[in-house]
């Protein structure tokens, strides 16, 4: 799936929860204000004056919560939660009791399963302790039964379309991932046939051309013809000339350097549900097919980090050449962030990647602010890795 389409569905999504999450709203505050509209009298009533303060307050923080990225999120489900109780308090009908249902179409994108389930059963309870003031054990009841309901279905539909979105990245991920792999190993594949001529060069055509040139040195010292001296010596410095190329040819195809914007390009257009913006010079190239292949890896990590984890909408990739011949790479997002980053498997190895090759990795997190990473190459490798 391209990158456009993915940042655009998850936007058309966002904006259809927002509309119905909405719309229902106004639904519910509808009957309440042709009620008060018959009887102006009541508009001064405390519980009308409460009923108003929760309804609006749950408005706005719906409206906020549909925008809101990252640590805020919780807390402005709280605050929707405590408004919608206050409303049914307020008014004692089980109409405004569908606000709750908003609230439980929201909590599987933002916690856990077993959070989010907890959450609604919390306002279930919560609601049915506000009904039981207002209605018979009975009557309580059954319309907590209704609206318990109500939040099931929503839950449920809201977990099984967070489900298939999660599984649907998750493709797009791994087909993305595939993809720049199969450029990274097709490049690596002509650096072994590049190689190869070299060797063919190097072991058969140098080999053949050095014992054109001695021969020919040792016919131009026997010959004793000057015209014939003359032609040897001409062939022989030929020879030499074309000796001296046939090197020149081999160490080129032995040292050219690795592209990597290819294999970049095809994993940044992969992400899915996220803008990767990508910036690469396109004369990059690493000498070493390991660092090439660690520096990949390392872009390949930080995408798949920030898809999983950091919820984020953007993701920038620097990757530039040092001052010193070297290469550094610096990524940062634009997600919820943390407090605290403990580092799995792909953080340590990517660390332990660039170690051995003489490098380093750093990150630094703060809630609410992203992940930001730089990772350093040098232009010379540790011994350790080859020349």
């Amino acid at each position: 799936m391209p990158q456009g389409s993915s940042v655009a569905k998850s936007a058309t999504s966002h904006r259809l929860l927002l509309v119905a999450g909405m719309l229902t709203w106004a639904v519910v505050g509808v009957p309440h204000l042709e009620d008060l509209a018959r009887e102006p009298a009541r508009w001064t009533a405390p519980d009308t004056l409460l009923w108003c303060a929760a309804f609006l307050t749950f408005g706005g923080a719906f409206w906020r919560q549909a925008h809101e990225q990252g640590r805020g999120q919780v807390p402005l489900l709280a605050v929707q939660t405590v408004a919608a109780l206050v409303c049914v308090a307020a008014r004692g009908t089980g109409l405004d009791g569908a606000l709750l249902a908003i609230i439980a179409g929201q909590v599987p994108e933002i916690l856990s399963q077993r959070r989010a389930l907890a959450w609604v059963g919390a306002q279930a309870g919560a609601m049915l302790v506000v009904f039981a003031f207002h209605h018979p054990p009975v009557q309580a009841l059954v319309q907590i039964l209704i609206y318990v309901g109500f939040q099931g279905f929503t839950f449920g539909t809201a977990l099984v379309m967070v489900r298939e979105a999660e599984a649907r990245r998750e493709l797009t991920r791994v087909h993305a991932e595939l993809q720049a792999t199969q450029v990274l190993l097709a490049t690596r594949e002509r650096e072994g046939e590049r190689l190869r001529i070299a060797r063919e060069l190097h072991d058969s055509v140098g080999h053949h051309l050095t014992a054109l040139s001695l021969n020919l040195e040792a016919a131009a010292h026997t010959a004793k013809d000057p015209a014939s001296t003359e032609h040897l010596r001409r062939a022989r410095e030929a020879a030499r000339t074309l000796l001296s190329e046939v090197r020149g040819t081999v160490t080129a195809l032995r040292e050219a350097p690795m592209p990597l914007l290819p294999s970049l390009r095809a994993l940044a257009e992969g992400a899915p549900g996220i803008a990767v913006h990508l910036e690469v010079p396109g004369s990059l190239a690493l000498e070493s097919s390991e660092a090439a292949h660690s520096l990949f890896r390392c872009v390949q990590e930080v995408l798949t980090n920030t898809l999983r984890h950091a919820r984020a909408r953007n993701l920038w990739i620097a990757i530039v050449p040092t001052e010193d011949g070297g290469v550094r790479v610096h990524a940062r997002d634009d997600g919820r962030g943390a407090e605290r980053v403990t580092p799995g498997s792909g953080l340590n190895g990517m660390r332990e990647r660039f170690t051995r090759l003489g490098g380093r990795v750093e990150w630094r997190a703060a809630a609410g602010q992203g992940l930001e990473l730089e990772a350093w190459l040098p232009a010379t490798l540790e011994k350790e890795v080859g020349t």
